[in-house]
Protein backbone atom coordinates (compact mmCIF):
# COMPACT_ATOMS: atom_id res chain seq x y z
CA UNK A 1 0.00 0.00 0.00
CA UNK A 2 1.81 3.16 -1.03
CA UNK A 3 1.83 5.94 1.03
CA UNK A 4 2.74 9.85 1.45
CA UNK A 5 6.59 10.85 1.88
CA UNK A 6 7.44 13.35 4.76
CA UNK A 7 8.35 15.55 1.78
CA UNK A 8 4.62 15.49 0.50
CA UNK A 9 2.73 15.79 4.14
CA UNK A 10 4.88 18.98 4.65
CA UNK A 11 3.60 20.31 1.66
CA UNK A 12 0.19 19.69 1.82
CA UNK A 13 0.45 20.90 5.36
CA UNK A 14 2.00 24.10 4.32
CA UNK A 15 -0.48 24.39 1.81
CA UNK A 16 -3.56 24.42 4.75
CA UNK A 17 -1.14 26.67 6.78
CA UNK A 18 -1.32 29.14 3.89
CA UNK A 19 -5.19 28.96 3.05
CA UNK A 20 -6.28 29.24 6.67
CA UNK A 21 -3.49 32.11 6.76
CA UNK A 22 -5.91 33.76 4.03
CA UNK A 23 -9.46 32.66 4.92
CA UNK A 24 -9.25 32.68 8.86
CA UNK A 25 -9.08 36.43 9.80
CA UNK A 26 -11.68 36.99 6.98
CA UNK A 27 -14.02 34.81 8.36
CA UNK A 28 -13.64 36.58 12.01
CA UNK A 29 -14.10 39.61 10.82
CA UNK A 30 -17.60 38.60 8.96
CA UNK A 31 -18.40 36.94 12.78
CA UNK A 32 -17.01 39.72 14.04
CA UNK A 33 -19.38 42.58 12.27
CA UNK A 34 -22.28 39.83 12.28
CA UNK A 35 -21.93 40.60 16.51
CA UNK A 36 -21.42 43.97 16.53
CA UNK A 37 -24.82 43.77 13.53
CA UNK A 38 -26.86 42.59 16.40
CA UNK A 39 -25.75 44.46 18.85
CA UNK A 40 -26.46 47.44 17.08
CA UNK A 41 -30.00 46.56 16.50
CA UNK A 42 -30.60 45.44 19.88
CA UNK A 43 -29.05 49.30 21.25
CA UNK A 44 -31.38 50.83 18.06
CA UNK A 45 -34.68 49.14 19.88
CA UNK A 46 -33.63 49.75 23.40
CA UNK A 47 -33.07 53.36 22.64
CA UNK A 48 -36.23 53.69 21.24
CA UNK A 49 -38.23 52.03 23.35
CA UNK A 50 -37.14 54.40 25.80
CA UNK A 51 -37.71 57.43 23.79
CA UNK A 52 -41.31 56.14 23.53
CA UNK A 53 -41.39 55.99 27.09
CA UNK A 54 -40.02 59.41 28.35
CA UNK A 55 -42.38 60.73 24.96
CA UNK A 56 -45.53 59.24 27.03
CA UNK A 57 -44.05 61.14 30.48
CA UNK A 58 -43.37 64.23 28.49
CA UNK A 59 -40.57 65.09 29.35
CA UNK A 60 -38.83 64.53 25.33
CA UNK A 61 -38.17 68.68 24.39
CA UNK A 62 -38.40 69.83 20.27
CA UNK A 63 -34.87 70.65 18.73
CA UNK A 64 -35.91 73.43 16.07
CA UNK A 65 -33.49 76.19 15.89
CA UNK A 66 -30.27 74.23 16.52
CA UNK A 67 -31.39 72.82 19.98
CA UNK A 68 -28.77 74.77 22.08
CA UNK A 69 -29.49 76.47 24.89
CA UNK A 70 -31.68 79.65 24.94
CA UNK A 71 -28.83 81.99 25.52
CA UNK A 72 -26.59 80.68 22.61
CA UNK A 73 -24.29 78.16 21.52
CA UNK A 74 -21.78 75.84 23.58
CA UNK A 75 -23.00 77.53 26.82
CA UNK A 76 -23.77 75.16 28.76
CA UNK A 77 -26.06 71.88 28.35
CA UNK A 78 -28.68 72.49 25.38
CA UNK A 79 -31.77 70.77 24.51
CA UNK A 80 -30.05 67.84 22.84
CA UNK A 81 -28.26 67.14 26.25
CA UNK A 82 -31.50 67.43 28.22
CA UNK A 83 -32.58 64.85 26.34
CA UNK A 84 -30.32 62.33 26.05
CA UNK A 85 -29.74 62.70 29.85
CA UNK A 86 -33.83 61.94 30.04
CA UNK A 87 -33.41 59.59 28.22
CA UNK A 88 -31.02 57.39 30.03
CA UNK A 89 -33.26 57.17 33.40
CA UNK A 90 -35.68 54.75 30.80
CA UNK A 91 -32.93 52.33 30.17
CA UNK A 92 -32.20 49.50 33.22
CA UNK A 93 -29.05 49.12 35.08
CA UNK A 94 -27.69 52.53 33.46
CA UNK A 95 -25.00 53.95 34.80
CA UNK A 96 -24.52 57.57 33.61
CA UNK A 97 -21.55 59.94 33.65
CA UNK A 98 -23.19 63.52 33.70
CA UNK A 99 -21.07 65.25 36.69
CA UNK A 100 -18.13 66.25 33.80
CA UNK A 101 -16.29 63.01 33.69
CA UNK A 102 -17.17 60.30 31.34
CA UNK A 103 -14.65 58.10 32.35
CA UNK A 104 -16.69 55.56 33.72
CA UNK A 105 -19.24 55.39 31.12
CA UNK A 106 -17.51 55.93 28.17
CA UNK A 107 -13.94 54.64 26.60
CA UNK A 108 -12.31 58.57 25.13
CA UNK A 109 -9.08 56.25 23.36
CA UNK A 110 -11.28 55.58 20.65
CA UNK A 111 -12.47 57.64 17.53
CA UNK A 112 -15.70 59.68 18.60
CA UNK A 113 -16.66 62.20 15.83
CA UNK A 114 -13.90 64.87 16.34
CA UNK A 115 -11.27 65.77 12.80
CA UNK A 116 -8.82 65.13 15.68
CA UNK A 117 -10.61 61.80 16.65
CA UNK A 118 -10.40 63.30 20.25
CA UNK A 119 -13.22 63.01 22.76
CA UNK A 120 -14.04 65.59 25.39
CA UNK A 121 -14.30 63.31 28.93
CA UNK A 122 -16.53 66.07 30.06
CA UNK A 123 -19.45 65.09 27.20
CA UNK A 124 -22.55 63.22 28.66
CA UNK A 125 -22.37 59.29 28.39
CA UNK A 126 -23.72 56.74 29.95
CA UNK A 127 -23.61 52.79 30.06
CA UNK A 128 -26.12 50.28 30.19
CA UNK A 129 -26.42 46.79 32.01
CA UNK A 130 -24.96 44.91 29.01
CA UNK A 131 -22.29 47.38 28.64
CA UNK A 132 -23.27 49.31 25.49
CA UNK A 133 -21.96 52.75 26.10
CA UNK A 134 -23.72 55.85 25.05
CA UNK A 135 -21.94 59.29 24.55
CA UNK A 136 -23.42 62.47 23.21
CA UNK A 137 -20.77 64.25 20.98
CA UNK A 138 -21.58 67.84 22.06
CA UNK A 139 -23.81 68.82 24.95
CA UNK A 140 -26.02 71.06 22.84
CA UNK A 141 -25.23 69.30 19.20
CA UNK A 142 -26.76 66.80 17.69
CA UNK A 143 -24.88 63.30 17.38
CA UNK A 144 -25.42 60.23 20.39
CA UNK A 145 -22.36 58.12 19.81
CA UNK A 146 -23.12 54.36 20.42
CA UNK A 147 -20.54 51.75 21.13
CA UNK A 148 -22.04 48.12 21.14
CA UNK A 149 -18.75 46.82 22.70
CA UNK A 150 -18.24 48.93 25.56
CA UNK A 151 -14.60 49.61 26.43
CA UNK A 152 -13.33 46.83 24.54
CA UNK A 153 -11.52 47.63 21.18
CA UNK A 154 -11.40 48.93 18.38
CA UNK A 155 -13.53 51.96 19.24
CA UNK A 156 -14.05 52.63 15.39
CA UNK A 157 -16.58 54.37 13.78
CA UNK A 158 -18.61 52.31 11.30
CA UNK A 159 -17.66 48.98 13.25
CA UNK A 160 -18.61 48.70 16.70
CA UNK A 161 -19.59 52.29 17.16
CA UNK A 162 -22.00 54.25 14.99
CA UNK A 163 -23.80 57.70 15.26
CA UNK A 164 -27.34 58.29 15.80
CA UNK A 165 -29.63 61.13 16.22
CA UNK A 166 -32.75 62.49 17.78
CA UNK A 167 -35.31 63.05 14.68
CA UNK A 168 -39.06 63.13 13.77
CA UNK A 169 -39.48 59.91 11.88
CA UNK A 170 -41.57 62.17 8.65
CA UNK A 171 -38.73 65.35 8.74
CA UNK A 172 -35.63 62.50 9.67
CA UNK A 173 -34.00 66.86 10.08
CA UNK A 174 -30.98 66.37 12.60
CA UNK A 175 -33.34 69.71 14.91
CA UNK A 176 -36.65 69.08 14.31
CA UNK A 177 -39.39 69.32 16.94
CA UNK A 178 -42.00 66.39 17.95
CA UNK A 179 -39.54 64.46 18.06
CA UNK A 180 -40.35 60.85 18.10
CA UNK A 181 -37.70 58.47 16.99
CA UNK A 182 -33.75 57.94 17.26
CA UNK A 183 -32.15 57.34 13.98
CA UNK A 184 -28.88 56.20 12.54
CA UNK A 185 -26.82 58.70 10.38
CA UNK A 186 -26.55 57.97 6.95
CA UNK A 187 -23.39 55.19 5.81
CA UNK A 188 -20.43 57.31 4.62
CA UNK A 189 -17.61 56.22 1.97
CA UNK A 190 -15.56 59.28 2.23
CA UNK A 191 -12.68 59.64 4.79
CA UNK A 192 -14.28 62.55 7.54
CA UNK A 193 -14.65 63.34 10.60
CA UNK A 194 -17.61 60.86 11.19
CA UNK A 195 -15.96 58.04 9.87
CA UNK A 196 -12.33 57.92 9.85
CA UNK A 197 -11.73 54.58 7.68
CA UNK A 198 -14.07 55.76 4.70
CA UNK A 199 -16.32 53.26 5.08
CA UNK A 200 -18.95 53.60 7.84
CA UNK A 201 -22.12 52.04 7.37
CA UNK A 202 -24.50 53.14 9.78
CA UNK A 203 -27.98 52.98 8.20
CA UNK A 204 -27.25 49.73 6.06
CA UNK A 205 -25.54 47.38 9.01
CA UNK A 206 -28.67 48.16 10.95
CA UNK A 207 -31.12 47.52 8.04
CA UNK A 208 -29.52 45.29 6.03
CA UNK A 209 -27.69 47.10 2.39
CA UNK A 210 -30.30 46.48 0.61
CA UNK A 211 -30.29 49.45 -2.39
CA UNK A 212 -26.35 49.60 -2.47
CA UNK A 213 -26.84 53.05 -2.48
CA UNK A 214 -24.21 54.92 -0.14
CA UNK A 215 -24.59 59.20 1.08
CA UNK A 216 -21.16 60.80 1.85
CA UNK A 217 -21.51 63.23 5.19
CA UNK A 218 -22.91 66.61 5.13
CA UNK A 219 -19.54 67.81 7.05
CA UNK A 220 -17.45 66.13 4.68
CA UNK A 221 -15.49 68.89 3.38
CA UNK A 222 -15.79 70.78 7.04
Amino acid sequence: MAAFTLAEVLITLGIIGVVAAMTIPTLMTKIQNRQYATAYRKAYSTLNQALKSANEDGVIVGLKGGGYVDSGHNTGLGLVGKNFIALSSYLAGVTTCFNGDNSACWECSGEAGRSDNKCNKSNSAFIDASGTQYYLFSNDEWPIIVDVNGFSKPNVLGRDRYVMYFTNSFKRGLYNNDIDAIVPYMDIVTKQRWCPSGDCPFTSRLFGDKTKKRDTDIDAKK
